[in-house]
């Protein structure tokens, strides 16, 4: 009967040509690769276990290019090395969530006793046409003495945000005058120069919370 493969007994099954060694080589892949997909995950919950804040896989973060400091140096995070950092994008004309999270970061600080010395906050501008480098180092020193105000010309800024998750917009009013509807978040960034989480203003609600995990942060190193 026509069309039914049945293999001749005259003619047995050759086997594949180096079958058994491709096989041993793909088994040794796929191991491989388990083994380090294991690797990161057991490294992405290192970072973010127990923390309060949303966690964040734990990549260098941003560079902040093409912005100054309130002194007019250009920002570098050589120099923030082994300080634990909380990075926000707002301005200072901000009718609420600004000043809002500011305190909230004010009162997180005052908690850490003598680790306060490792912490910086750094707040940088959505708005550097107002937010000139005098108006946001007064308006910084009202809350937080120590933070680094940065500024930089409108398209570093836009680059920046969006490299930070940052979402903005600028609001024009009916008197000439605008606000910015921005993303209000708190970033926390490692000794190592990591991303380690993000806070959203509801997270920061109770002093403790982010106290607690920059004392975790810092212990890690």
């Amino acid at each position: 009967m026509k069309g039914v493969g049945i293999a001749s007994p005259a003619t047995p099954l050759q086997p594949q040509r180096g079958g058994w060694k491709d096989s041993a080589r793909r088994a040794a892949l796929v191991s491989a690769l388990l083994l380090a997909a294991v690797w990161a995950w057991s490294h992405f919950q290192q970072h973010s276990a127990a923390l309060h804040g949303s966690p964040l896989k734990p990549v260098p973060a941003p560079s902040l290019s093409g912005f100054t400091d309130t002194q007019g140096r250009a920002f570098s995070w050589t120099r923030e090395r082994g300080r634990a950092v909380l990075v926000f994008f707002g301005y200072t004309h901000c009718p609420d969530v600004c000043p809002l999270t500011l305190a909230a970061l004010a009162q997180s600080l005052e908690r850490l006793g003598p680790l306060r010395k490792q912490v910086r906050v750094v707040f940088v501008t959505l708005d550097p046409a107002r937010d000139t480098a005098p108006v946001l180092r007064a308006y910084l020193d009202a809350f937080l003495p120590d933070t680094i105000g940065l500024r930089a010309a409108m398209p570093a800024v836009r680059v920046s945000a969006r490299q930070w998750g940052i979402t903005w917009r600028r609001v024009d009013t009916a008197d000439g005058a605008y606000w910015i509807d921005h993303t209000a978040a708190v970033t926390l960034v490692g000794p190592d120069g990591r991303l380690v989480a993000r806070y959203g203003y509801g997270q920061l609600t109770d002093p403790s919370w982010l106290a607690d995990d920059l004392r975790t942060v810092l212990e890690r190193g």
